[in-house]
């Protein structure tokens, strides 16, 4: 039974674990220690009596960095030296397990208070410890946990923090968080003040809901602008996020969790496939080449217009499979199985499988040749995920194809029996082909011409030329020649030849072609031309000069007309002025006379006095129009007709007749105001002069409208009418109608030269008993 020390007893009731030491440094040997402390040290109290503290509890040899042993020595050291209290800071010691080489880990409060007798000498030291290792390993524990939710907090992929109060001020905000609003200063303030875009949003509606309610609130893919650069401009974010009622320990909300993960990037992504998507089906419907898409299973999912209008209908989604014609075919008319269909051969063997040809049946019995080119599909781990395949409807080249297996025969019938000769050598010269013409030309038979040297038909006049010829050709040279050969019966031949160099796919000359025509007889001719052409030439220098003989008459011609022009002028200015004292006389005699007969003589007089007057005036009219230019100006065309109508209302004639104008002038009329005149008094003129006599309802409308362009103007009036064989003639010089002794078949010829001048028309539609329409059209001369 081991030593008891004297205060051993009254030892154990200390409550704090405790050992006595005895100062005996640097042993400091155990001699009592108390149940709590061995409670702590998981130890025999046998084990301990008698041995040092450091012999007891020497440490972890492997633990290099605590110093629980040599903070104790030290300690000790101190009390020795001062003989008073000293108290450790938290220690962490390694305690060994017993009957292992393990060390379990103590974190304690320790005290060494000396114990000293009435001298004052230490005759113990009171080594005191506090256990306080659960509490630390807990405080551990929360560090560790407290470092984990910072870890989670400052280091998670998501956007997290605390929103304190009803108005939503920042408490936490993790640098995600910030990032994602491009504020860093958010602490102590509301979302409101820091994000004021998020009002128009409803963002903050949601967060007084939230925090009025209790109810959290989710949302994905939530489309957020922030002002994120804080320059106005907006940026849009895609968000997941919560926001989730915090509260406190009596269960009151005091604020918001909120939790958001951007998810812009995904998105964006997700929409670039979508669109990606949409263009590939776009691009598929509108490919003017037959298309579809089956899945593993065979089943039609996508199809193209193109595809069927090829089929002749449309598939029925979810029942047809691998293609959506009525029947298909092999090239010999036998039917395809199911399992040899090239789409299903292409999902079983992941492969192209290009069948050189398919027959397809429409619903309506049509038969077309296709050529399918079905493509598999595969994952990212290499599985067939479907087959897309193109439909090239070949029909029209299987039609083609057979016309041109008889065009080919054709093209050899017309190559044998061409008027030209064909004549084909290789890239050494020889002859590879000729037709019988070219045979014909030559004199030699076909057999006798192939293979032979192009200067085997050539004398060496012709050699000497053709050599440097045949070198251009090679350098792809193409042109037309006359060219002499010798016949077989050696009679030169001489030839016009189009030649044409032939090349490779890879650019290599390898022969030529030439069409040679037999010119020998033109040439001949054309020599004999020659000689003849000098004769000509002769005969052609004598008439040139007969033609500037006439040319001189001719100018003599026109000098005379043009005198004898002023003469007609002259004379007729002269004739006025008698014609009119006569009139004047006449006029005195209508006054002064009672007598009947002599003033129907009278009358009779004036009345062949005026046809001559106004036949004079008709040649000064036609004299002038041919002598000077047009004057231009404006004309007030209605203004005019007015004017024009108002100067005829008093003939004798004119009585009884309705003249109704009807002018629109949408624009300023330019020409010859002169010109236009004579016209209008010409044809109103002839209208009254030619209108039915004592009939009610006689009328003559005058209409028309001009633009920026032209005036089209029409003098309308139900008179006597033209028979329709005249219409033509009644714009000849003196040409009268039938009947007509009135006129001198001058006025319409000078109408329509005065137009013609003015850059103008007539035309008439009249009908013999009904009336007359005279349609004009001036061209508006404004520059």
């Amino acid at each position: 039974m081991p030593h008891q020390h004297p205060f051993s007893q009254v030892f154990q009731f200390t409550p704090a674990p405790s050992v006595v030491l005895l100062p005996d440094a640097p042993k400091f040997t155990i001699v009592a220690v108390n149940d709590a402390y061995l409670e702590v040290v998981d130890t025999p109290e046998k084990d301990l009596i008698g041995k040092g503290i450091f012999e007891a509890f020497p440490g972890n040899p492997e633990d290099k960095v605590s110093k629980g042993v040599e903070n104790l020595r030290n300690s000790l050291d101190l009390v020795m030296a001062k003989k008073d209290l000293h108290k450790m800071p938290l220690q962490k010691h390694e305690i060994p397990i017993r009957g292992t080489t393990k060390f379990k880990v103590k974190y304690v409060n320790i005290q060494n208070i000396p114990i000293k007798d009435d001298n004052s000498n230490i005759t113990h030291i009171l080594h005191s410890v506090e256990d306080v290792t659960d509490k630390k390993n807990l405080e551990i524990t929360f560090e560790i946990e407290r470092q984990r939710f910072n870890d989670l907090y400052f280091q998670a992929p998501s956007s997290m923090g605390i929103l304190k109060g009803p108005d939503h001020v920042y408490e936490l905000a993790n640098p995600l968080s910030l990032e994602l609003i491009g504020v860093d200063d958010v602490i102590g303030k509301p979302v409101k003040e820091v994000l004021p875009e998020l009002e128009a949003q409803g963002i903050l509606t949601l967060l007084d809901k939230v925090y009025e309610t209790g109810e959290t609130f989710s949302a994905k893919e939530m489309l957020v602008k922030f002002d994120h650069y804080g320059n106005g401009e907006l940026v849009d974010r895609y968000l997941n996020f919560n926001y989730q009622a915090n509260r406190d320990d009596e269960g009151n909300i005091n604020g918001i969790l909120f939790f958001a993960t951007d998810v812009t990037e995904l998105v964006i992504a997700r929409k670039k496939v979508e669109e990606s998507e949409k263009r590939y089906k776009e691009l598929i419907q509108n490919l003017p080449i037959a298309t579809y898409f089956c899945d593993q299973e065979g089943n039609i999912l996508l199809y193209n217009k193109a595809a069927v209008a090829l089929w002749g209908r449309e598939p029925d989604i979810g029942k047809d499979k691998w293609s959506g014609c009525w029947k298909i075919y092999k090239e010999n008319g036998e039917a395809f199985p199911v399992d040899l269909h090239p789409m299903s051969i292409a999902l079983k063997e992941g492969r192209k499988n290009i069948i050189q040809e398919v027959i397809v049946e429409r619903p309506n019995g049509d038969k077309l040749n296709v050529l399918p080119h079905p493509v598999p599909f595969k994952d990212s781990s290499g599985q067939v995920t479907g087959v897309v395949n193109m439909l090239i409807d070949i029909t029209d080249r299987k039609k083609v194809e057979k016309i041109l297996s008889k065009s080919e025969i054709k093209y050899r019938q017309i190559v044998e029996t061409a008027q030209e000769g064909i004549w084909l050598i290789d890239e050494d010269n020889k002859t590879t082909f000729v037709n019988n013409k070219l045979c014909e030309i030559l004199g030699y038979t076909r057999e006798e011409m192939m293979g032979q040297d192009i200067y085997f038909f050539m004398d060496e006049d012709a050699k000497q030329m053709a050599v440097p010829f045949m070198k251009k050709k090679k350098k792809g040279y193409i042109g037309q020649t006359q060219f002499k050969y010798i016949s077989k019966s050696g009679k030169e031949v001489w030839t016009h030849i189009s030649t044409n160099p032939l090349f490779d796919e890879n650019g290599v000359y390898n022969g030529n072609l030439a069409m040679v025509t037999d010119i020998t007889e033109r040439r001949n001719t054309r020599i004999k031309l020659k000689k003849l052409n000098k004769e000509l030439a002769y005969q052609n220098q004598e008439k040139e000069n007969r033609a500037a003989e006439l040319s001189f008459s001719n100018n003599e011609l026109i000098k005379t007309n043009k005198e004898l022009d002023r003469f007609v002028y002259s004379v007729s200015h002269d004739l006025r002025s008698p014609l009119t004292s006569i009139l004047g006389l006449i006029s005195f005699i209508e006054e002064e006379s009672r007598e009947p007969d002599t003033l129907e003589q009278v009358k009779m007089i004036r009345s062949s006095i005026n046809r001559l007057d106004g036949f004079i005036r008709n040649i000064l009219s036609y004299s002038q129009n041919n002598r000077t230019g047009l004057d231009t100006q404006k004309i007030p065309i209605r203004k005019t007709i007015h004017e024009i109508v108002a100067s005829v209302r008093n003939i004798q004639k004119a009585s009884g007749i309705s003249f109704q104008i009807d002018i629109g002038e949408q624009h300023s009329f330019y020409s010859d105001w002169h010109r236009f005149n004579t016209v209008l008094e010409n044809l109103i003129s002839n209208a009254i002069k030619y209108h039915k006599k004592d009939v009610p309802g006689r009328y003559l409308k005058l209409t028309g409208t001009s633009d920026k362009e032209e005036l089209k103007l029409s003098i309308s009036d139900n008179g006597i009418g033209i028979d329709p064989e005249f219409h033509k003639k009644i714009f000849e010089m003196f040409y009268r109608l039938p009947g007509n002794i009135e006129g001198s078949g001058f006025g319409l010829y000078i109408v329509k030269e005065t137009l013609e001048k003015m850059q103008g028309s007539i035309e008439v539609q009249s009908e013999k008993g009904v009336g007359t329409t005279f349609n004009i059209k001036l061209k508006n001369l404004k520059v």
